[in-house]
């Protein structure tokens, strides 16, 4: 009722300000302002009415602090208490504003479920990655577990690709089925190197299915990987099919045109491709200045491509530059 009240004192007010500002003669102004009742003005039934309003919750904007909820909310003391980073999902307020109609029972029975896949101390980060796993219920979760079971994934196995892909869960079987045939297809793998690789990296199975058919483009037909050395390449890194297209084809020019590496050698060592090309450049840089530029292993002074990517700089110049590091500091003043 005192918020009935508090509306209808303003809706007076509202007309009195739409009676001030229309364009209407003196005395139609006078008899419309004397036609307005101010029976909820005076001061004790307004401080009266801002009293009972005091109870309700605060009007927040989709771009609110789920901070301001915390103190009554065990919902979200209990997403606290887990760890989960609350400043991460209120970025995306159509989520946080799911996340504040769960309740604490759904939370729980959760956890009973997930603490078999991920640690105890990484269940917080998992959710926070994925907050919206909690609206999944827990039979749709069941079934997908199953299906890797069925599909004769091990038990650490199938902990890793939860684990390592909060998103996994989100996918039906038969999502799932479909991907995991399109790689065993198009890599031509048999069913241990699509459990490996699935394994080995389980975000790919999961990633933007456009992104990863245009990797496979620019690696075979771009860069000139055989199929077989495609496959090679797959199941070694995984992740060179998650890069950005431009900065992958941009660091293979520069390993196979500058620095005239064949892609036998740099089959050997996959992960230079991996690596910012800047950090490439400057170490074969540097090589070249001193004249030990030789990535050949039948040659002589050999230095294994794996040098321009691993170790720290200090590392580098003991073991492959044979140098100090103030000497390769200096050098990177000059370029």
């Amino acid at each position: 009722m005192a918020l009935f009240k508090l509306m209808k004192h303003t809706c007076t007010l509202k007309s009195l300000y739409c009676v001030n500002n229309a364009i209407v003669s003196y005395s139609q102004k006078q008899e419309l302002i004397s036609n307005i009742t101010y029976e909820n003005a005076s001061s004790n039934s307004l401080n009266e009415t801002c009293e009972d309003l005091s109870s309700f919750t605060p009007y927040y904007p989709k771009t609110f602090n789920l901070a301001a909820y915390i103190n009554n909310s065990e919902l979200l003391q209990n997403l606290l208490h887990l760890n989960v980073n609350l400043s991460k999902i209120e970025k995306k307020p159509y989520i946080a504003e799911k996340v504040l109609k769960l309740n604490s029972e759904t939370i729980g029975n959760f956890i009973l479920f997930i603490k078999d896949y991920v640690d105890a101390n990484e269940i917080g980060n998992f959710i926070t990655k994925n907050p919206l796993i909690l609206y999944e219920s827990l039979e749709d979760l069941s079934i997908r577990i199953n299906y890797l079971h069925s599909k004769q994934f091990s038990n650490t196995e199938v902990r890793r690709i939860i684990s390592k892909n909060p998103y996994w869960l989100m996918f039906s079987t038969t999502r799932i089925d479909r991907r995991l045939g399109y790689f065993q297809n198009k890599f031509n793998l048999c069913g241990s190197e699509v459990r490996g690789l699935t394994a080995k990296q389980p975000r790919l199975i999961t990633y933007n299915l456009h992104h990863v058919i245009t990797n496979t483009f620019v690696i075979k037909e771009e860069m000139g990987f055989e199929d077989q050395e495609l496959k090679k390449l797959l199941l070694d890194k995984p992740k060179l099919w998650m890069l950005n297209q431009r900065a992958l084809l941009e660091r293979f020019k520069y390993i196979h045109n500058v620095m005239n590496i064949p892609h036998s050698i740099i089959l050997l060592c996959p992960e230079v491709l991996l690596s910012r090309n800047f950090r490439v450049k400057q170490r074969h840089m540097f090589l070249k200045k001193l004249g030990r530029d030789q990535f050949d292993p039948k040659k002589e002074n050999f230095v294994p491509l794996k040098a321009l990517v691993e170790g720290t700089d200090v590392e580098f110049c003991k073991k492959y530059a044979k140098c100090n590091v103030s000497d390769f500091n200096t050098f990177l003043k000059t370029i």
